[in-house]
This record gives structure tokens, sequence and C-alpha cells, in this order.
């Protein structure tokens, strides 16, 4: 679509007053008599007047100093009669400079505070005559005497006066010149004839520079939500290329105007850069939306400040000065006095309709430049991202200003000031409120973009278009998905992954979105291709034959069906009039497992890295025509709509699977708040969480759990049980915990945290107490919370890991704090960097103290064949926890079939915890001796209830000692008893596995845990298939989520040592 918009702005505005340093004339006036006075004279900058106050290679302070000096002496009537070039001395004849620091609080030409800390001075001595004179002084015109040009122009004052500067463009600095006239000091200062009658005269003269500049900030409290301001540069236009030297200056080129006709205008003064390219997202350094409000430039090297509107509103004069720092690079220009005119206004009768209608771009325009073709103005250039249903648009746009003393009328860009604009955004970016320019095409699709969906599977969002139709009858809306990724995307270069199948545009069913609503959690079939294409998870029609679409002003929806009578989800119809119509079209995340064995899955595993998809979306009209999102047909023929400038197909990212925080644990009397801050890794080999910002609107809210138990609040608003924060703002709140509990309750809440407009969304589980409880109400397992240490000891908290044990063994526990990897961080992982300590363990005691000293070898392992026609089932015996046995394949089971139950990964903090942390070693690794850390591990939870348990995977994030290294390869085994998660891998996958299981490339090294069952359990002939006969454990795949049984084959015989799990008897 094409467009281009003028704007102007709503400012703050200061107003210039007139001079008001006046005290009784000395002397001024009096007869002057004969003789010679030692003058004493004194010039002073008039510092910079501020105006609206409310970059460019060049520095704010650029023209500030005094480089060289000159006086000159006319008579009363203007005549030359005698020229004083100064030069640097103390002598007579020579000038000091020094700062002047002791100069009147308000500005001589505003009775404001001035725009500049300091200015520099100049003092110096001449003899003069007695009488009665104009004198000038000249600043930073060093050829004033001797250029031939001005050898006339300086006989007379109004000569002098008069002289034409020329705008230096090449070189800023030089546009530095500066003129005023002296008064005895202590008279009146606009009078221009000084009278010297005395031995001593003090005279005292403010010079004003011919240039000013203006600092630009910018103010987006006012946008709605989902309204992104992407800056990319602002210029000053039609700057004058003549100035006079000393009176005013008005650029006229129209010789039948009554004003004279004077100077030039250049096109293009300086221009600030603030970021280049066409990667509109949050790292855009000059983004603003609602929740990020206020930008502004401070130079090259320093770059912008972007400011969260909490912050901006609790400090906003304090921002106002820093955003129009004295030293800021800033635009300058010549004076151009253009007087008063039309209200600047797009709507200043407050009707809402534009007072200047139409595009008013061109020379011959009824309001082109407001009507002042002479006058100087800013330019701002931008792309703006609107996803606010029934506002949706997107593309480059442009704001003006003319530069005036007001918003309003004045449009004189006066000499000597410093112009402070800030231009605050309303509403759309692109609303009425705004001299808009622009030309929407017809017919057309508009589509945001990007567009975001959760990490988690089986979840679904809206997408927002709008269809300007032409006057034309729409008959269908179709669309296909054209690109669906499985692996990460734009990684970071040290990452690796197996990308030979990561295809653009290809293998669209091994990605995570669907546009059909999914019904299986998990997939099946034997190809991922014939379920995608068989059940058409990546192509729609949304119009069911025979239905029409909505009357203007009317909204409709429409539902498909599946073979099975599946409802695919309602997509929403809603005609505006006018021939337009908004539209939302559901879509999916897949299921929670494409087929198990090759490990594709709908949940995003990467904790950095976005997984994106590209849909097409095509309306067929009634007469046969055509139009898409992209201006071409699904086989690539051109369409209506081919020419559209923004043509674009919507992109849709996976977010960024998040896991810190994912839990908050309170023993029963402890009620100490936690401070949430949502964290992701900005790479998968990154040190340090990140906060970020949501991208549209967030919520948090207590979505279930025992009642009365939590609120939720954040520095300006009280606890609640819902909070939230604008576009462009970080995930920021507090946990407020309601008292305490007793030693034998529990209790529970779920927090839902919905970000980027809603349309993705992370819990946080939250528990208070640690006593054994069901999942279910009352009809379940009661499960313990805590991991077992040893025979008779749990540990002491659900954070810590516990033991590993080998299957039967309880005697022999592997204390938790020989389970670290051999690096920290942990980070760079490559086959070589696993470490055997298998020689130098620890059996773990009650008390965590006198433990002894073990190999892997000595530790006593299981000793049965699982194979045979009968094959035994041993048990764990022997445990010493009161009311206790260790969990079963029953209990597990049940968990993992219950219709209300799930599971969640990410970061537990615990009792000592009060805020999310920030490096992963802090994050992942407690462990008894580190009790403010964060556990990563699974949450097994009721959606109904909100009760919650916590099964962590390690401080190494590897719940596992394997026996046998070797599968993977020989080369890569690091010996018997190694810590590592990966029952079959020791190095990457072999690249013909990795062609048809590419998730499980890096296997060898992604985190999970095992727990054991406490028996073996044969379930020969399960009904739930092969999968789950001959188990001995519980898997948990942290990084694809997974929670299945674990076949005694991959456990070796019970010989690798795993996590133990108590239940009540």
């Amino acid at each position: 679509m094409k467009r281009n918009f003028l704007t102007y702005i709503l400012l703050c505005i200061l107003l210039l007053g007139s001079a008001a340093c006046q005290d009784d004339p000395l002397y001024n006036g009096g007869e002057t008599g004969e003789g010679e006075s030692l003058v004493s004279a004194t010039v002073k900058f008039k510092p910079l007047t501020p105006a609206l106050n409310g970059n460019t290679r060049t520095a704010g302070n650029v023209i500030k100093n005094i480089e060289d000096l000159c006086v000159l002496l006319y008579n009363e009537k203007g005549e030359l009669l005698k020229t004083y070039p100064l030069t640097k001395g103390t002598g007579e004849g020579q000038y000091q400079l020094s700062e002047d620091k002791d100069r009147p609080d308000n500005n001589p030409d505003s009775n404001l505070p001035p725009a500049e800390a300091q200015t520099p001075h100049a003092d110096f001595k001449l003899k003069i005559p007695y009488g009665r004179y104009r004198i000038y002084a000249v600043a930073n015109m060093e050829d004033l005497l001797t250029n031939d040009d001005y050898s006339e122009a300086i006989k007379t004052a109004d000569g002098l006066k008069s002289i034409s500067l020329q705008w230096d463009k090449d070189e800023v600095a030089n546009n530095n010149q500066m003129f005023g006239y002296f008064t005895v000091t202590g008279s009146v200062q606009n009078d221009e004839v000084a009278v010297i009658n005395r031995a001593s005269v003090k005279l005292h003269a403010w010079i004003r520079r011919a240039a000013s500049k203006v600092t630009i900030a910018y103010d987006g409290s006012d946008l709605h939500e989902n309204v992104f301001i992407y800056l990319k540069s602002v210029t000053i236009k039609d700057i004058p290329t003549e100035c006079y030297l000393g009176k005013k200056s008005t650029i006229n080129t129209n010789p039948n105007d009554d004003i004279e006709d004077y100077g030039g205008l250049m096109a293009d003064g300086e221009s600030i850069t603030y970021a280049e390219g066409t990667n509109y997202d949050e790292h855009w350094p000059a983004r603003i939306t609602k929740g990020q409000s206020y930008y502004y430039y401070i130079d090259n090297a320093q770059k912008g400040v972007s400011v969260a509107k909490a912050e901006y509103d609790s400090k906003k004069a304090e921002y106002a000065k820093l955003a129009h720092g004295e030293t800021n690079e800033a635009l300058f220009f010549y004076e151009n006095m253009q007087g008063e005119g039309k209200d600047k206004r797009q709507d200043a009768n407050d009707d809402k309709e534009l007072d200047a209608p139409g595009l008013n771009n061109k020379p011959g325009d009824k309001y082109y430049k407001d009507q002042k073709p002479y006058g100087t103005y800013i330019e701002v250039k931008a792309y703006y991202v609107s996803n606010v249903d029934g506002r949706v648009g997107n593309g480059d746009i442009i704001y003006r200003f003319m530069l005036g003393k007001d918003v309003y009328k004045d449009y004189n860009a006066e000499r000597n000031h410093h112009y402070k604009l800030t231009l605050k955004f309303n509403k759309y970016a692109n609303d009425v409120d705004w001299h808009i320019e622009y030309e929407e095409p017809e017919p057309g699709i508009e589509v945001p973009n990007p567009y975001y969906i959760s990490y988690l599977y089986n979840h679904s969002m809206m997408l927002p278009l709008k269809i300007r139709t032409g006057g034309q009858k729409i008959k269908q809306i179709e669309a296909r998905i054209l690109d669906n990724r499985w692996g990460p995307n734009n990684p970071a270069s040290d990452f690796v992954y197996w990308n030979k199948m990561d295809i653009p545009n290809q293998n669209q069913w091994n990605g995570f979105l669907s546009l059909r609503q999914t019904k299986d959690l998990n997939v099946t079939t034997s190809s991922n291709e014939t379920y995608y294409k068989e059940n058409k998870r990546g192509e729609r029609e949304y119009i069911p034959n025979g239905k029409t679409l909505p009357m203007p002003g009317e909204s409709k929806e429409y539902e498909t069906f599946d073979n099975q009578g599946n409802s695919d989800g309602k997509c929403i119809v809603r005609n505006e009039g006018d021939s337009v119509f908004h539209v939302q079209l559901p879509m999916y995340t897949r299921a929670k497992q494409l087929i198990k064995t090759t490990g594709y899955t709908g949940n995003n595993p990467y904790v950095a890295y976005q997984r994106r998809s590209e849909v097409k979306i095509v309306v067929t009209f009634t007469n046969g025509s055509k139009i898409s999102t992209d201006g071409t047909d699904f086989s690539g023929n051109p369409l209506l709509n081919e020419d559209n400038k923004n043509n674009q197909n919507p992109i849709i990212y996976q977010v960024r699977r998040i896991v810190n925080p994912k839990g908050v644990w309170r023993s029963h009397d402890n009620d100490k708040d936690f401070h949430v801050q949502l964290k992701r890794l900005p790479k998968e080999n990154a040190e340090r969480f990140e906060t970020f910002t949501s991208e549209g609107p967030w919520k948090a809210y207590v979505y279930c759990g025992t009642d009365n138990f939590i609120k939720l609040s954040d520095e300006t608003r009280a606890s609640t049980d819902t909070i939230g924060g604008e576009t462009g703002s970080t995930i920021d709140f507090r946990i407020k915990f309601n008292g305490t509990c007793s030693p034998q309750e529990n209790r529970y809440a779920i927090i839902r945290v919905e970000y980027h407009n809603y349309t993705c969304y992370h819990l946080i589980f939250v528990r208070q107490g640690d006593a054994p409880d069901d999942l279910f109400d009352g009809t379940g397992t009661k499960w313990h919370a805590h991991n077992l240490r040893t025979s008779s000891k749990e540990t002491d908290s659900p954070l810590e890991e516990g033991s590993l044990f080998k299957f039967l063994n309880l005697a022999q526990p592997i204390d938790a704090m020989c389970n670290k990897n051999s690096e920290t961080p942990w980070i760079e992982i490559t086959p070589d960097k696993f470490k055997n300590n298998a020689d130098k363990l620890l059996i773990a005691t009650d008390n965590t103290e006198n433990k002894q000293e073990i190999t892997w070898s000595a530790i006593t392992p299981p000793d049965f064949n699982p194979w045979g026609d009968t094959p035994p089932e041993p048990a764990f015996d022997n445990l010493e926890i009161h009311n206790a046995r260790i969990a079963s394949f029953e209990d597990f089971l049940n968990l993992y079939q219950g219709e209300d139950i799930a599971e969640g990964y990410g970061v537990l903090y615990g009792d000592e915890s009060q805020e999310t942390l920030n490096h992963i070693t802090e994050v992942y690794g407690y462990d008894y001796e580190n009790t403010r850390r964060g556990m990563r591990g699974c949450f097994v939870y009721n959606k109904k209830n909100g009760k919650n348990l916590f099964f962590p995977i390690g401080a190494s994030g590897y719940g596992h000692r394997k026996q046998d290294d070797t599968k993977g390869g020989n080369s890569n085994s690091k010996g018997p008893g190694i810590l590592r998660y990966a029952s079959y891998q020791n190095a990457f996958l072999p690249d013909a596995t990795a062609n048809n299981t590419p998730l499980f490339y890096d296997i060898y090294m992604r985190p999970g845990a095992v727990y054991w069952l406490n028996k073996y359990s044969r379930n020969k002939g399960h009904s739930m298939g092969l999968d789950f006969e001959y188990v001995i454990g519980w898997d948990f795949n942290y990084f694809t989520f997974d929670f299945f049984p674990y076949g005694v084959s991959a456990a070796n015989t019970g010989k690798d040592a795993c996590f133990i799990r108590c239940v009540e008897k």
C-alpha cells in the first residue's frame, strides 16, 4: 500500500517575552562635552532562548565559541567612524575570554530560564572620544574588514546589519556569526545609542547568533496498544541559504509579495539517522510504543535513550532536560521569520475531521506547508505498524512540523533560539489528529507483520486482517502455509543444529503451525507428511459453501469441520462498510508430539530462538478475480493487487520458550513476596537471561487455585488478582502471599501471563507448603514434594534434586554435590566437554556430612533378566520413609492419562529466592549449599484446581548416570557412570539419522532426568502400545517437553543411576 503521511505535533510551549533587564539610565542622553574616555566593554552571548519546550553530525554547542571579534564605531546617524579589530590578549585593544557565570537568571529575550548553563564572554578596553555613538560587535567574521564585498556595506550601520551571510552546508560550525550592539551598563538595553561623556565608561553588549538549533524528543504515551513506531531519521528541511547579519531575515522568492524578495531555501539541512534497515522488531534501537514511550538522541557515540512509560511519567521534567541537553546533537539553521498563519493543528475545531484534507505534498496543493511555502520545517521518517483489530496497517510514514514559537499560528524560526521539539504521537500513529497524507489502494489486503503465537502446543491466536474490495463482492477467503519451520529462526553463528532439514518453503509438515484446530495431542501415523496433507493442516477455505457475508455494520462467524465432524475453529468477518471488511483468522500450534520417534513437536523447544512460519491469504471475488497478501496466487501468478507497494504475507513467529521463572515455592510458614520478571536467553549459549518487551499489551492474573492465597501487584498499583502492562513494556510484577498455612496444608495457584497482545501465554506455578498431596482433589495418589536423598531421608527442599540411585540399591546413594558439569558456566557444549568423575563419587548421608568416597564400579547394580517368558519384576525394598513407598508405574500413568493433568517445564525458585535471577549458574544451579538459586524441572499440574508437583532434573541438567556410554559410538564414550541424560547418544546423530529426527541431532547434551519406578513393570500386551511395556522408570525430557515411560533397555537393565520420588502408602 502506498502511503505518505504529513503530521504536526502537539508540544509543550514556552512563550517568548521581551527583554526584562531595565534600570535607571546612567548618563545616557546627557551632554557629551569634550575629552577621551577609557571604555571598558564586555561582550556577552545572549544565551539561546528556549522555544517549544515541550541528529546530525553537529554537537549542540558547536556554535558557542568566540573565535574573533570586531568592534565598529558609528556616529549617531549611523556613519562609520572607526573599526577596532580586536585580538586576544590583555592590553588595550585586546580581548579576554571567560565563562559567564554571573548572568541574570532569566534570558534577556524572554524572561525565561536560559537554554545554556554557561556562555563565554569577552572583556576589552578602548579609548574613545566623548560623544554619542552606535557601537556594534561582530564575532566570528574574521574577513569583515578585508572582504571587498563588505567594504561598502560597513560604511553605514544599516549596511552592516544588512550583510547577507551564506550558509555553509559542509561545515555547520562555520555558521557561527554573531552580532550585537553596545549600551552603557545600566541603561535601557534596546536603545542602540551609547553616550560616552566621562573619563571611564563601562559598556555592555549582548550578541546573538544568526543561527538557531532544534533538538527533538519523542513521546508515545498517547498511542493505542498494539501500535509501534520505528524511527528512522529526522531532517531539517527548507533552511535559509542566506541570513542578514543584524536584522530580521525572512525568506521570500516571490517578487509579487509585499515582503522583500530575499534569499533561498536549501531543501535538506542536516539529518540524524536513528536506525537503518527493515528488521522492524523489538531490537530496533529507536522504537516508540505505549509502554516504552519516550525516546531522545544524545550523539553518535552514545546513541539514543529509550525510556519506559512508568519511568518517564514519574520524571518528566528530568527527562525533558536530558532530551534537550545543551550538548546533545542538534539541527542548526539560519533565522527565517515567516510571521503568523493558519492554525497548524490538523483538527483545530475538534470535529474529528482534517482541517486540511488531501495529500498537500506538492507546491501547487492548497495547504502545502500550511500555506507557508518559504517556512522551515522538521521532517521525521519512520515506519509504523498497527496490529489493532479494525485498524490494521503498516508502512512508511512521514511526520512534519513547521518551525515556529508555538504549535498554533506562529511560523517564526527566530535566530539565537533553542527549539525544544517533542513529537507527541497519538492513537494509531496515522490518526485524524495528525496531518495525514496517504493513498490506500483498492483492492488490497493489509495484515499485521509480524504476528505471534504461543511457544506451547495446541494453542491458538486470531490473525486480524483488513480487506478492501474496491466495490467487488467476496466469494471466498483462503489461506495456505508457505513456510513452516521446526528449527530455530536466525540462530547465532555459533549455534549448532541440523540445518540441512531446515529448508525454506519445504517440509511444511514438520513445522509448528496449523490452520486447523489441533485435535490429537500425539500424532500416531507413520508419516508427518501424510498426516499433514490428508488432514489439510496447511490449507483452508474459511467461508462454507452457501454462506453469505455480513451486511455493513454486521459481523458473522464461519465454522468448518473435518471428516469426523470436529471443528476447525471459527473465523470472524465484520463488514465496516465502504467495501472494507475486517477478518480474524484462527491459527494454531500443532500437537505435542508429531510422531514421538521423530522429535517434531508443536512446542518450541528453544529458549533463545523463535520459530517462523509464512502464510499466504487469497481473496476470491464473485467475478472470478483475486487479490492476495503478496499480489500473487498460490501458483505465483500476478493478481489485481500485484503493484501494491506494501504487499507482504504475514509472518507468524512461535515465540521463544519461557522458563525463567516457571514456579515459586514457599514453605508453609513463609509468605515473602516474589518479584517476577519474565526473562529469556538472547542466544542459546548466552550466560545471562534478559528481560524482554511485550509486542502488544500484557496481563497476568490468577488463573485458578486456592481462594485468597496470592495477589499480584507492581510499583504503582495495589494488590489485585489481575495486573498488566502496555505495548513495549517488560513483564514485571510481584507475587504477594496472603499469610501462611499449617504444616499439614498446601496452598496452590496458577498465574497466567498473556503477552504479545495476549496471543501468547506463560504459566507460573505457585505453591505454599510441602505436605503430601494428590492432584485430583482427594481421589488420587498423594505425592511427596521432595526427592529421596537416602533410604531414610528426603531432601530439605522441593528444589533439591536428591541423590542418584542404581535400581534396587538404596544403600549407596550418589550425593547431589557429585553431579556437576565439568565446566561453569555450562555453555558451548561439545562431546569432548563431558568429563567422567565416576571414580570420585560420594555416598550421600541424611545430614550431608561425613560422606564416604566411592567409585561407580563399587556401587552394586541389579542383577536380573527382564526378557524371559516369565521375567521377574524386582522391586525396591528397605525404604525407611514413614508411611511412604516409591512411586509406581500406575502412579505415573494416572498423571499421564489424567484428563485435567498437564506438564510444564522451567525454573522453580524457593524459600530464599525473592526475585527472578539472571546468570544461568544462579538460575539453574540449586543445591543444598546454594539455596538462593533456581532449579529446572517438570511441573505436573491440574488445570482446574491449580495443584502442582515439581520434579527437578538436577543442577547439571542431567538427572541420570549411564552404565553404558558407548551407544552412539565408542570414540566418544566417556565410560561407565558418566553424568548424561541421553540414553542412546554420546555425540551428534549421524547424518542419515538426523535427516529423520533433526531435533534429536544434539540430544547427547540436552537436559532431562529419569525417575525410577518402585519396580520393573513388564506390562506385556499393554493397551497403550509397546512403549508402555518393559518399563523401569519415567522419562522427563526437558528439551522436548516429553513425559513418558522409560524402558528397561534404555536404563541398561537398571544399572544406570536415577532419581526417586515417593508417594504415600
